[in-house]
């Protein structure tokens, strides 16, 4: 059975718009702890609201109780 990628499994990267926008904000802060300043937007409000929506469909409901 061949394996699936990465970008094929994960569901917070199934949407090509958000994933590069994900995608932008990772390379962002990683660089950043290295200290290089980058210029990548922030996530703005229609991708928040993508990956909010996301992460609720996706995140299993747990109890801190």
């Amino acid at each position: 059975m061949p394996k699936k990628s990465l970008k094929q499994t994960n569901p917070y990267l199934k949407d090509p718009e958000l994933c590069m926008a994900l995608l932008y904000q990772s390379v962002s802060s990683s660089t950043a702890v290295e200290g290089v300043l980058t210029k990548y937007p922030k996530l703005d409000e229609v991708f928040e609201k993508k990956l909010k929506e996301v992460i609720s469909v996706h995140e299993p409901a747990t109890s801190y109780e």
